[in-house]
Formats: C-alpha cells, structure tokens, sequence
C-alpha cells in the first residue's frame, strides 16, 4: 500500500505547520500477475506507471522540504549574504557615478606655489609670458579723482603683478596683488590732498589780530568704494582689457586756533617789525626785527623751521642785479628757502624795529638770534604776518 502524497501547499508553508517527518522508503508491494487473457503490457501500465509518478512527487516534495529547512535554519547567513550583496552593489554604482561626474570636470592645476585666489592670477605659457605681460602693463589704467583723469604709468602696473614659475619651468603663473594697487592709487590719490591752514589768532599789545587767514583743505572721501573697485580690479586687469578707478574728494574746513594750538611759536609781525616767540601759548620772549626790504620782502605764512647753521657765510644778488656777500653770520634757522630768522652783527641795536632791510630773512640782534637758535629745533612754527 502506497503513502499518501500531502499537498505542496501545506509543504511551502513551512513557517506555519510543522514539517512532516522523514520515512524510511517501504518496499513496493510483489507485483500482481496479470491472468492469462490480459496482456502483460496492459498490467504493465496499469501498475508501474502509477507507481512511478508517485515515487516522483515524494522526491520533489522531499527536495522542497529540505530547501526551506535549510534556508530557515540558516536565515541569519542569508541576510548576511544578501545584506553584502547589497552594499557591493551600490559601491559599484556611486563609483561609477563619481568617475563620470567628477573625473570628466577639467581641473586646474597650479605647479609651483598654490594660489588660494583664482580670481587674482592667470597661468600662461613660458614662451607667452612677455606678451601676456606687455598686454597687462601697457593697456590703459586711470584713476579719477573728483572728475580729474590721471593716468596710471605702465612700470607701476607691472608693480601690481607677481610672476611664479612652475615646477616644470613650462609655464609661469601671473598675479594680482592687491596691497600694492593701494598703495599705488593712494599715493596718486596725495596729488589731490592738501592741509587745511588754520586761521591763527594772536593778541598783540592787548589787540586781538588774526595772524594767519584761514583756508580750507581738501581732503579724500570714503575710500570704501575703491577699495571695492581694486577687490574686482583683477580679472579686467589680467585680460588687459583698460581699467578706470574713481574716487572722490571732499572739502576740509579749517580751524581757528591761537598759539595754544603749537608746542613752539615764533610769529613776526612784518609791519610793526615784533617778532613774538610763544611756548604752550604762553608769550615767552619778544625781540623787534629788520625783516625784508619793500623789493625783496619776507614771505608771509606759515612754515617750520627745516635747518640750522651756528654760522654761515651768506650771498646772492641784489634787486639791481649786483651780487652780495655776508660772511660769517651767526645762528642761522632757515624756515623757507633761502630766508631764515639769524643774527644781524652789521647794523646797530637802534636798526630793529625800526628799518626793514634784508632780502627777506627776520634779522634780530646777535644775542636775541642767539636765543632763538638755541629755543627753536627744527621743525619749530614759522608764522610770518604784515
């Protein structure tokens, strides 16, 4: 007698029913002989067949059950394995993807010293480096100031640029450098400068005089707007294609002051022939002076004193045209040019204050020149008034 075949779904569903148990094969039963008027080949198919489809389903369904016997037992390898599988696979797609997307960028590549600003530097050739360079320095560069156009020499363009050669000498990397460009246009931008003169007060003889008329300076704008300009300055000026600064200047009112307002002041009235010396505001000396001659008068304004000479020999020409020559004069402060307040040993004491004779120097007495050479240092305050 046969066994009976169980159903494959109640096999596949391993999970929920318990599997059946594994028998040993029982032999097949002794054939039955067929009787004398059946054929043999009829019993033949009536038997074996039958039992030879039987014997096929129980190995396939034995096979199964193994299967999954085995893929339950070992369920923790097979995510393991799977779990690998998935992650080589995706490592095999984002290389892929890194290769196509990253390795098809061109990708610049600066040989000798890494510049950290592209923006600042191109690299060119070794053999097109003259050109490359003769292009940068001698395109136009101006700088405008206030609606004033000055143009911007071609050495001190080549000033801005720094030239890195490469490792292999094959090519030259050219650079901006951006410090120097505004150390540059400041120094153009000075041309335009200038110091307000403070109106200067003075009491003289319980008379309040202003000594020195006030007048307004000039002086630079917010310099924000060009330093933003030499930020961007870089790429026109490597393509060589002319560039223009602007700035602005603006007005600098002056101030009035009186001789609190300096250290040391030496101020000589060119009409009364007084000349004043004040320290910290305070009158400290007063001597009377020959200042210039009508024809050949003392400049009027503020100056310093720039050089000192216990004695000199002193010469130059006279309004006729005649030469001169003073020998030996003593204590010597120069304050512009050729004129200077010194000593005065060739005219009596009565002279000062009293005549104005010299080719427009303060002349004071030889004593009273003395004092002052050795009060005033240079860079002491001039103040020369009518």
């Amino acid at each position: 007698m046969s066994r009976p075949i169980l159903p494959a779904v109640m096999v596949g569903n391993d999970f929920v029913l318990p599997r059946p148990q594994l028998r040993v094969a029982t032999p097949l039963p002794a054939p039955i002989l067929a009787p004398a008027n059946i054929p043999v080949q009829a019993v033949a198919h009536q038997e074996f067949i039958p039992v030879s489809v039987t014997a096929q389903g129980e190995s396939l369904q034995s096979l199964f059950g193994r299967l999954l016997d085995a893929l339950h037992r070992y369920s923790l390898y097979v995510f393991i394995v799977l779990g690998l599988l998935v992650a080589i696979s995706g490592t095999k797609v984002a290389l892929v993807y890194w290769t196509a997307h990253v390795h098809s960028q061109p990708v610049a590549i600066f040989n000798a010293q890494p510049v950290t600003n592209t923006d600042f530097s191109k690299t060119v050739s070794r053999s097109g480096l003259q050109t490359a360079l003769k292009k940068i320095t001698n395109q136009p560069v101006t700088l405008t100031v206030s609606g004033q156009n000055v143009t911007v020499p071609a050495a001190t363009i080549s000033s801005w640029l720094q030239i890195t050669p490469s490792a292999n000498r094959l090519h030259d990397t050219i650079s901006i450098k951006p410090d120097v460009i505004t150390s540059s246009l400041g120094s153009l931008e000075n041309q335009f400068v200038k110091a307000p003169v403070n109106q200067v007060t003075l009491t003289e003889d319980g008379v309040a005089r202003t000594v020195v008329a006030g007048q307004d300076g000039v002086a630079l704008a917010d310099q924000t707007g060009l330093k933003q300009q030499i930020g961007a300055a870089a790429l026109p000026l490597l393509g060589g294609s002319g560039l223009n600064f602007t700035t602005s200047t603006q007005p600098q009112a002056f101030a009035v002051v009186g001789p609190e307002a300096f250290d040391k002041l030496i101020v000589a009235d060119v009409t009364t022939m007084q000349t004043y010396f004040f320290q910290n505001g305070q009158l400290v000396n007063q001597f009377p002076s020959s200042d210039g001659a009508p024809a050949t008068p003392t400049p009027l304004g503020e100056f310093h004193i720039y050089a000192k000479y216990v004695s000199q020999d002193m010469k130059g020409y006279n309004p006729n045209g005649t030469k001169y020559f003073q020998p030996h004069v003593n204590w010597v402060n120069y304050f512009d040019g050729g004129d200077a307040v010194h000593g005065v040993y060739w005219h009596p004491l009565s002279w000062f204050g009293a005549h104005n004779s010299s080719h427009g120097c303060v002349g004071l007495s030889d004593d009273n020149a003395e004092w002052v050479y050795n009060w005033a240092p240079i860079g002491t305050t001039v103040i020369t008034h009518a």
